[in-house]
């Protein structure tokens, strides 16, 4: 045989055996994940579901995914379709699993959209310095008989196994879940404005429930109907009593609620426990010129309702937490919370209860406090908690009443409250059967003070990623929608996904950096602290100069009614000027130094910054320095061993 010929046959030989063998992986499943958090293999509970799937109740999935995606997509497309491979490898008869990568106005295309809905997605494509639009499909179809649930777009902040076992659960099932929601004055479901003449979307959250719930709208006038597995109370302290007398009968019946209770809801300050009741749609919601708004029905003791449920709440406190771990949120006041693991190793989720698991942050909004009721008998298990570096503020010295537009606020106050200890600021109550006068059949209830807690911007944040600046690392990841889906399914009983949703990338800190810089950081707290207290005594003191000045000439008993009213006040403008003059130098000074205290903390933070990037850029180089320098050192030793001895110095 002609050699040629013969390193022809050789190399198609080798090429049609690694065809093959890539085949045979593919098809054998044969694929290895070496990451930490092992995201890339499906959990044994999605397999057990995959097995499930019989061809009695058959299931199909249709994927279309986009061949050509941003580099920011190119994760979320690989992990999709290493999902759907191993579902397709792995499932039996009754699974058949499709995957179609459409371009734009092809029939694959038009059949997504109008056969599923699944549209393509205007995301920006960064290519060097340019930025340009690409039209990506990533969405998925899952039906099984009448059942249809589609995922029109995976984003990068969602997990692809997740959404998929979401979706094959719910279309397996005989029967959605009812999660029912209550309608009070946080109108999370929608409503139609009467003044502007337009209907009010419902909140993300509501949509979210839907993907794996029936959500249904209830009214709080009347009974909970037997067929809610869950209720979820939006701002619960809007309630009148007949409202909560259903609400009462509905828990003392074991069945479980998620309780919200805002102290100075955001969305809304006419919703705070301290405002009236808002009057009925149609009537006159804001009076102005000074004209107050009578409201509508008086509100019910939610005080007393959550106490019998065992949560002692003081319903014009506001925390705040001094620790940020956020250097892009620097400027943010210290009542948004970051509920996560602090530097002083301050764990504030509880790893025992499954509401929290593989939650690693999430963020309270000017949120409230609560605390076991004292006398009753229920397991209070706090779910979010602040650091021992914090306290709370009061309602009324964060808020301003205007003669003309109402209750204004929030208004970050001069003072705080420092309690050096942590705040309790959601918790999940349960308590076994009870007989008596205060007979229930248990209780199953979370409550978390903070309703900003799910707003939309939370969910936003979740679909698209914590990767803020586009490189491809999540600046940060707010864990809110895990911790409302996490509450209401373990409150259903159901706590089969879990697991799934803390199935993330870990988000790593840099804890080194965070303990240098702990340092600055509590010297700013402190002297913070320090010049609002020089402030407040020495307000005090002239304060107090002027109730003396005015108490000495009261006392006088030299002088008449009359002549004491001419110098009490001129005496008072006299002090009062001088008071008003010595509030304005005061406040300058402690003005000036907080910005020095801020300005030290900035320098040692950057000292701190500096010597990191010089270790960072240095230390690299030390490994290729030290080798060459032995190479250098082994070369010279073999040059001077091959040397003959009669030509090396100092031979005879």
């Amino acid at each position: 045989m002609h050699p040629r010929v013969h390193r022809f046959i050789r190399f198609a030989s080798i090429a049609v055996t690694a065809v093959s063998l890539t085949y045979m992986a593919q098809r054998g499943n044969v694929r290895a994940d070496v990451t930490a958090e092992k995201l890339n293999q499906v959990t044994s509970a999605t397999r057990d579901l995959i097995d499930a799937v019989t061809p009695e109740r058959p299931v199909a999935i249709h994927a279309f995914v986009s061949r050509e995606v941003p580099r920011d997509y190119v994760t979320v497309r690989a992990r999709l379709l290493s999902v759907l491979r191993e579902m397709e490898a792995r499932g039996k008869e009754g699974l058949t699993v499709r995957i179609v990568e459409p371009s734009s106005f092809s029939d694959e295309a038009v059949e997504a959209e109008e056969k599923y809905g699944i549209r393509p997605q205007v995301v920006a494509n960064r290519d060097g310095d340019r930025v340009q639009e690409m039209q990506v499909f990533l969405g998925v179809a899952v039906t099984s008989g009448p059942h249809e649930q589609t995922i029109p777009f995976i984003d990068r902040g969602m997990s692809p196994e997740y959404e998929l076992v979401r979706a094959l659960r719910t279309v397996t099932q005989e029967k959605k879940k009812v999660v029912g929601v209550l309608r009070t004055d946080a109108t999370i479901m929608g409503n139609f404005d009467l003044q502007a003449r337009k209907q009010q979307p419902a909140w993300r959250v509501i949509g979210e429930l839907k993907k794996q719930y029936e959500v249904r709208s209830l009214n709080p006038g009347a009974e909970i109907p037997k067929d809610v597995d869950v209720l979820l109370v939006p701002q619960m302290s809007s309630m009148t009593t007949a409202q909560l007398e259903h609400l009462k009968k509905y828990i003392d019946e074991g069945r479980p609620a998620l309780l919200t209770v805002d102290p100075m809801p955001l969305f809304d300050m006419r919703l705070s426990p301290s405002e009236p009741m808002l009057p009925p749609p149609g009537q006159n919601q804001g009076m102005m010129f000074g004209m107050q708004d009578q409201g509508g029905e008086p509100k019910g003791d939610y005080l007393g309702f959550l106490e019998k449920i065992g949560v002692k709440w003081e319903s014009d406190k506001i925390v705040f937490d001094t620790d940020n771990p956020h250097p892009r949120f620097a400027g943010s006041p210290p009542q948004v919370v970051f509920v996560t693991e602090r530097p002083d190793g301050t764990k504030p989720f509880n790893a025992q209860d499954p509401v929290v698991a593989g939650i690693n942050e999430v963020v309270v909004l000017f949120g409230g406090a609560i605390k076991p009721a004292a006398g009753f008998e229920a397991q209070f298990v706090p779910l979010l908690q602040t650091g021992t570096r914090g306290g709370f503020n009061k309602f009324e010295e964060m808020t301003e009443r205007h003669m003309l537009f109402g209750l204004q606020g929030p208004i970050l106050p001069r003072q705080r409250t420092m309690t050096g200890a942590s705040e309790i600021i959601a918790a999940h109550i349960t308590a076994g059967e009870t007989s008596g006068e205060a007979a229930s059949k248990g209780k199953n209830v979370i409550v978390v003070a903070d309703l900003d807690i799910f707003g939309d911007q939370f969910f936003v944040l979740n679909e698209r990623g914590g990767d803020l600046d586009g490189d491809g690392i999540d600046d940060l990841r707010f864990d809110n929608v895990t911790f409302l889906l996490n509450a209401i399914d373990t409150l259903t009983g159901d706590a089969g996904l879990v697991e799934l949703r803390g199935r993330k990338a870990q988000y790593r800190r840099m804890t080194t950096m965070d303990a240098l810089t702990k340092e600055a950081d509590d010297k700013r707290n402190a002297e913070i602290e320090a010049a609002n207290a020089k402030a407040e005594a020495e307000l005090k003191g002239a304060q107090e100069a002027l109730d003396a000045a005015v108490k000495k000439i009261q006392d006088d008993a030299t002088l008449d009614e009359t002549t004491k009213a001419v110098l009490l006040k001129s005496r008072e403008e006299a002090e009062n000027r001088r008071l008003a003059g010595k509030r304005e130098t005061i406040e300058r000074d402690k003005a000036r130094a907080l910005k020095a205290t801020e300005n030290e903390r900035d320098k040692a933070v950057e000292s701190v910054r500096a010597k990191v990037r010089l270790l960072a850029s240095t230390t690299p180089l030390l490994l290729p320095i030290v080798l060459g320098f032995g190479v250098w050192l082994r070369k010279r030793s073999r040059e001077a061993e091959s040397i003959p001895s009669s030509r090396k110095r100092g031979a005879a």
